[in-house]
């Protein structure tokens, strides 16, 4: 179980996602991330290569209907993109089968249908992490530059981000509850876990 004690000092990388996503991960509302893999990734898809990540926020390929749930905030219009949160990885998985999908639904916001052609994109299956979040009591405004563009995963950040005064965005008894959920849903060991 990861506590706020136990967070990297800092961070020099983050995870692209969905606007939308990061909103859902941050209020608490989504435990995990499902990921296939960006175009830049290659024909071997995502690799689950970092611990510790701070959430990105982007908003390329997102489409209202893809999401169970409302944006909470509008696009950056500054060239400015918001980090709020650290997401720690404590177990990943792989779904091989569809049939699996719909127990992991209360974990996440997607789409049922999103979920699926993510699923079945190019090869059937999708990685699973199961994240614990971490707040920042401000958002740290970087600007947006040519290395962060594009459909890939991860992007580095120079300087690394402090993660001093993050806080849990759900407590020890809901991440508890979240983490095994996400076990009895997948009902497989996992890929790697951090606990």
């Amino acid at each position: 179980m990861t506590s706020a004690s136990k967070l990297p000092n800092s961070c020099a990388v983050a995870f692209k996602e969905w606007a939308g996503v990061c909103d859902a991960l941050i209020a608490g509302e989504q435990a995990l991330i499902l990921r296939k893999g960006g175009i830049a990734e290659g024909p071997a898809g995502f690799v689950p290569e970092h611990d510790a990540f701070w959430l990105y926020p982007t908003r390329v390929h997102q489409a209202e209907q893809g999401l169970r749930a409302p944006e909470r905030e509008s696009a950056p219009a500054t060239g400015l993109v918001p980090i709020r949160a650290l997401a720690v990885v404590e177990w990943i998985g792989f779904v091989d089968r569809p049939e699996a999908l719909a127990a992991l639904e209360p974990l996440h916001v997607w789409t049922a249908e999103t979920v699926h052609k993510r699923f079945h994109y190019r090869n059937p299956g999708l990685f699973v992490l199961g994240v614990r979040v971490f707040r920042a009591p401000e958002p740290f405004p970087i600007p947006l530059t040519p290395e962060h563009a594009g459909c890939k995963t991860w992007v580095p950040l120079l300087p690394p981000l402090c993660t001093s005064g993050l806080v849990p965005v759900r407590t020890e008894s809901e991440h508890a509850r979240d983490r095994a959920r996400l076990r009895a849903a997948l009902g497989t060991t996992p890929l790697r876990a951090n606990e």
